[in-house]
């Protein structure tokens, strides 16, 4: 009864909030990674149980899993 990970959302080029020191101007920062993967795979998540209130943790997961859309440049042609 245990969901193994099997969803893994890294980021790139993940814009993130950085904290400054007391005497510095504000600034900000462009932080690339993985430490975003949690919350947009549980918004995503939130997302489908919106929709489908009723459903259970491993409906959600395949949904996630099976769910993809082809990449396009910019023009609209294949990437």
């Amino acid at each position: 009864d245990i969901l193994k990970p099997d969803i893994a959302a890294p980021g790139v080029g993940i814009l993130a909030a950085t904290s400054n020191r007391p005497a510095e101007a504000p600034t900000f920062n462009f932080l690339s990674g993985t430490s975003m993967a949690a919350p947009h795979i549980a918004g995503l998540a939130l997302l489908y149980l919106g929709e489908r209130p009723n459903a259970t943790p491993a409906e959600i997961k395949s949904a996630i899993m099976t769910t993809a859309y082809d990449a396009k440049l910019a023009d609209g042609s294949p990437m």
